[in-house]
C-alpha cells in the first residue's frame, strides 16, 4: 500500500512540474496584431516594422540553432503548421495566411508571404 502513495505522489509531482512548466512558457509569449495572430516572446523588442514586415531583437534567437523549441512548441500550439525550411527562414501557415521567419543572430524577422493567387492574406 505504502509503495502506491508514493507512486501516486510522484504521478502528481510530475503531472504539477509539467503543466506549471507550459503554463510558464505560455505566458512567455503573446499573440501579435499583425501577422494573423502570430506568436511572439515578450522579451523581443521591435526595431522595425513596415507593411508586411517586422524586425525584433531577441537574445534568445541564433541563426545556427533556429528557433528555440519551446518557441516552436508555443507556435505549434497555437495552430500554425511548419510547411518548410530555406536555410534560416522557416514557413508556417494557419488556414489561408501564410507567415516567414528568419532567425539571425539576436534578430528574428516576421514576413507576410502573400498567397498564390495575388489577392493577399485574408
Amino acid at each position: 500500500m505504502k509503495r502506491w502513495k508514493w507512486l501516486a505522489f510522484i504521478v502528481l509531482l510530475v503531472t504539477n512540474v509539467v503543466v506549471v512548466s507550459y503554463a510558464y512558457q505560455n505566458s512567455q509569449y503573446r499573440s501579435l496584431d499583425a501577422h494573423a495572430g502570430f506568436p511572439i516572446a515578450k522579451s523581443a523588442e521591435r526595431i522595425e516594422q513596415t507593411e508586411g514586415l517586422t524586425i525584433y531583437t531577441w537574445d534568445k534567437a541564433k541563426q545556427d540553432k533556429g528557433l528555440p523549441l519551446d518557441y516552436q512548441m508555443i507556435i505549434w500550439q497555437r495552430g500554425w503548421e511548419k510547411t518548410s525550411d530555406q536555410g534560416p527562414t522557416t514557413f508556417y501557415r494557419k488556414g489561408n495566411y501564410e507567415v516567414m521567419i528568419t532567425v539571425l543572430n539576436n534578430e528574428i524577422s516576421l514576413h507576410d508571404v502573400p498567397d498564390a493567387e495575388g489577392d493577399g492574406n485574408k
